[in-house]
């Protein structure tokens, strides 16, 4: 049995590095620099979205109508189904996050292996790793990873599509995208990323099909035919699945120019700018020359290869583009420039690689590696430790802040038993104490807050209709003076400080 194990290894042991120890790689470097147990909320994204999980999974909502959210239903509800089999707990859900994120660096690193070396892909799928805010972002119980990880197995997909042409992968394909849009939406610029690779590996393909010219290849029996079909498909079926109709919320109102206006002290140039330097470092290995791509291959696989590198070229060129027009454009936006940059940046390696000759002593002359390669490998390498540096330095912060929210936890608990309701501005709270808070507000954003739906009176209402037992102001303190007739005439302060004010309702300060 040993024996068969051995022999198994030796004969295929990419099958162990891509699909065990690479994600194990991934894991461990979680669990040794994220802190999942101690930080109270990486983000406020966080608390809304186990939030909107905890509505769902006790039945208080089974209609995304009946609250507010600029996303579609279906990444809480996952996370909802999760929860239920896993147990509550933010470990779990952050668990949650961290399979999707295992599932991306999968994904990548199995594409990269269609293209590059073996060491060029490990050197990348470290470089993606420790870039900037990815460790943080695969534990964030937010949309970012888990709609970013589904696009790569779509592209992966229609990637072994054009090489083997199994028409199964092109549909699967089209379903995942369509999945990984009903998490987040602004996954839908992976549409014409997939259609310019589609339609350019279209004269390969009538190769190997042994088609002489275009007409005889129908267009509604065509690759990108087949994929949008099965896309718009798969879309309206989740839709009519998780009654998530609502395409006027989800998508246009990221483009609503009243909501770009709300953000005026945001510029969205210098913040693509920002993106840029902070990948500095995979910007110059992806400036490297591509040698090795300008080899013509008759063999098809060899072609197949090449077009590959369009993929992550055309991502970067639309995202930019769509990000110039965008706001506001948020910190964990970076993921959607870093991966299509560090996966340009392996080709840069591979340049290296293929420039250097291995095995033989000889000395390696300027045209054989550039000292713009020499110095560019030598600071993506100095950088790493750095980064580390920074996350570690970043995650203290996240625990000594999280201190004074666990200390309002507890006062929050402390009421537990007499609470049925949490009015709050940070869903982080009712998801810990697990006290139901109104779905009505189960969305508060600084998005939200620039529609002007959450005015004194609507708010007042939601007080009046669930009349909670608890209210918790943390993070937009002036919703505390939209209410103030509403607080004074019922509530008693039972806390406050610069950024947290507490209260109690009447009757059940009295019986405390």
């Amino acid at each position: 049995m040993i024996s068969i194990t051995k022999n198994l290894f030796f004969k295929n042991p990419d099958f162990y590095l891509f699909n065990i120890i690479i994600p194990l790689i991934f894991i461990i470097s979680v669990i040794i620099f994220m802190p999942i147990n101690q930080v109270f909320q990486f983000d406020t994204d966080e608390g809304i979205a186990v939030s909107l999980a905890n509505l769902y999974s006790k039945q208080i909502i089974s209609d995304p109508t009946q609250t507010w959210s600029d996303h579609p239903p279906l990444f809480p509800l996952i996370i909802s189904t999760f929860l239920d089999i896993f147990g509550y707990g933010i470990s779990a859900a952050r668990i949650l996050t961290l399979l999707f994120a295992t599932l991306l660096i999968w994904c990548f690193s199995q594409i990269l292996r269609l293209s590059v070396s073996r060491k060029t892909t490990i050197i990348t799928i470290l470089l993606l790793i420790f870039s900037v805010n990815f460790l943080r972002l695969s534990v964030s119980v937010m949309q970012a990873i888990p709609c970013l990880s589904l696009g790569m197995l779509s592209i992966y997909l229609i990637i072994l599509y054009t090489i083997n042409l199994r028409i199964y992968l092109l549909i699967l394909s089209a379903v995942i995208l369509a999945l990984s849009l009903h998490i987040k939406m602004i996954m839908i610029f992976l549409l014409p990323v997939t259609i310019i690779y589609l339609f350019t590996s279209f004269h390969s393909l009538q190769s190997i099909l042994k088609l002489s010219t275009i007409q005889n290849f129908s267009f509604i029996k065509s690759p990108i035919c087949i994929w949008l079909l099965s896309l718009t498909t798969a879309f309206i079926t989740i839709s009519f699945l998780t009654n998530s109709f609502d395409f006027k919320q989800t998508f246009l109102f990221h483009l609503s120019s009243n909501l770009k206006d709300n953000f005026q002290d945001h510029n969205s140039f210098l913040d693509v700018i920002y993106i840029y330097l902070q990948n500095f470092d995979v910007l110059l290995l992806s400036f490297l020359p591509l040698q090795y791509l300008k080899n013509s291959h008759q063999d098809i696989n060899h072609q197949v290869e090449n077009r590959i590198y369009q993929i992550p070229l055309s991502w970067l060129i639309i995202i930019t583009f769509v990000f110039l027009k965008h706001k506001p454009i948020w910190y964990h936006y970076i993921v959607l420039v870093s991966v299509p940059l560090v996966w340009l940046s392996a080709y840069g390696i591979q340049t290296i690689f293929n420039q250097i000759k291995f095995g033989k002593l000889k000395k390696l002359s300027s045209t054989q590696l550039s000292k713009f390669a020499i110095l560019t490998i030598l600071f993506a390498l100095l950088v790493i430790p750095i980064k580390l540096g920074v996350i570690t330095w970043e995650n203290h912060k996240f625990i000594v802040n999280s201190q004074v929210k666990f200390t309002n936890l507890e006062r929050v608990i402390t009421y537990k038993d007499q609470s049925h309701w949490l009015f709050t501005d940070v869903g982080m709270y009712g998801f810990y104490s697990q006290i139901n808070v109104p779905p009505e507000i189960s969305v508060i954003s600084r998005k939200r807050l620039g529609t002007e739906t959450l005015n004194s009176e609507f708010l007042i209402q939601v007080l009046s209709k669930y009349q909670p037992e608890q209210i918790l102001i943390n993070r937009f303190p002036h919703l505390a003076d939209l209410i103030k007739p509403y607080l004074q005439s019922n509530y008693q302060e039972i806390y406050t400080d610069k950024s947290t004010k507490h209260y109690l309702r009447n009757d059940i300060y009295r019986k405390s």
